[in-house]
C-alpha cells in the first residue's frame, strides 16, 4: 500500500446486493489479513447502507479468526435500527463461509450540545521529527527480527513521526506520542475519513503494548494477535493533515494486553479515542 490511492482501492468493495459486499486483501509479509484492513472494510460496508447525513460515532469489533490473504472477504451487513437520530449496523466478514470478524457500528446526525475535552499532549512539531522507519532502523534496543516484522507491517499509505525514538520509549510505562498523516493528499468524504483512520490506528497499538516484554523478561517468544477493537469518533478531522496519536498500555494479564489511544488534531482537539485488547501469550 504505497499511497492513499492504493488504500482507496483496497477499501472500495464490490457490491453484490443491498447488504452484501466483496473485498480484496493487501498481501502482507506475515501472510494474514491486516486487522486494520478488515476493520476499515467492514466500516466501509456499513457506510454504504447509511444515508449521507448520518456519520459513524462509534464502532466495536471482534477478531474471530485469522484472515487468509489469498481468499476474498465477503461482508454481510445487518440493519439493526434506523431511528430519528441514530442508526445501528452489524457487519460480519466471512471467508469460505466462516466468520472471521464482526463489527457493530452506530451512526448519528450532527447535533449541537456541550463541549469539553482534554488537550493534546504533543510537545513537538511533526515537521521537526524523523520518520518511524528511520528511527526503527537506528534503534539499538529492538532485536533485528522484531525490526524486520515492524517494518514489514507498516501501512505505507501513511507516514508516522514519533516524538521520542524507540530506545527511549521502550518501557511499557511510557506514553508513546506519534504524529501521522496520509503521504499524498486525497479528497475524502467524512465517513471515508473514519475508514482511513480505522485502518491507520491498528498499526502500532498492540505492538506498543508488548514490545518491552519481547526480549527483556522472557526468553520465549510472545504470540500476539488482535482480539477486539473499539473506536469513538468525537469531532471532524482530516487524515491529510497531521494528527497526533497518543498511546499507552495500562495492563497486561491473562495472556492479554490492553492498549488505549487518543487522536488529536493539529489544534490540540481530541477527535477520536481507540481501545484495543490483544493476545500476549508466551510460547514455550
Amino acid at each position: 500500500m504505497e499511497n492513499s490511492y492504493g488504500l482507496s482501492d483496497l477499501l472500495s468493495l464490490k457490491r453484490v446486493d443491498a447488504f452484501t459486499f466483496i473485498g480484496k486483501n493487501y498481501k502482507t509479509f506475515w501472510k494474514r489479513v491486516y486487522g486494520g484492513q478488515v476493520l476499515a472494510q467492514s466500516l466501509h460496508a456499513a457506510n454504504q447502507t447509511i444515508t449521507n447525513e448520518r456519520f459513524v460515532h462509534s464502532l466495536h469489533g471482534y477478531f474471530i479468526l485469522a484472515g487468509n490473504i489469498e481468499v476474498p472477504i465477503e461482508f454481510k451487513v445487518e440493519n439493526l435500527r434506523d431511528g430519528r437520530s441514530f442508526n445501528t449496523r452489524r457487519v460480519t466478514a466471512y471467508q469460505k463461509g466462516k466468520a472471521i470478524f464482526v463489527l457493530s457500528a452506530s451512526f448519528q446526525i450532527d447535533e449541537n450540545g456541550l463541549d469539553q475535552y482534554e488537550r493534546s499532549p504533543a510537545s513537538c512539531k511533526p515537521e521537526s521529527l524523523k520518520s518511524d522507519i528511520e528511527l526503527l532502523k537506528q534503534a539499538k534496543a529492538i532485536p533485528t527480527q522484531i525490526k524486520k516484522y515492524l517494518l514489514s507491517r507498516h501501512p505505507f499509505a501513511f507516514e508516522f513521526r514519533p516524538e521520542i525514538d524507540y530506545d527511549k520509549s521502550i518501557d511499557y510505562k511510557s506514553t508513546r506520542n506519534i504524529w501521522f498523516r496520509l503521504k499524498n493528499k486525497t479528497k475524502l468524504c467524512r465517513n471515508q475519513q473514519c475508514e482511513f483512520l480505522a485502518y491507520a490506528v491498528d498499526y502500532d497499538l498492540l505492538i506498543m503494548s508488548v514490545i518491552s516484554h519481547f526480549y527483556d523478561k522472557y526468553n520465549d517468544p510472545v504470540q500476539t494477535a488482535s482480539l477486539d477493537h473499539a473506536m469513538w469518533f468525537h469531532r471532524k478531522f482530516d487524515v491529510n493533515e497531521w494528527l497526533m496519536y497518543s498511546m499507552r498500555s495500562p495492563n497486561i494479564s491473562g495472556s492479554r494486553c490492553l492498549g488505549t489511544g487518543y487522536i488529536y488534531d493539529r489544534k490540540g482537539l481530541l477527535v477520536a479515542t481507540v481501545v484495543q485488547e490483544g493476545l500476549a501469550r508466551i510460547l514455550k
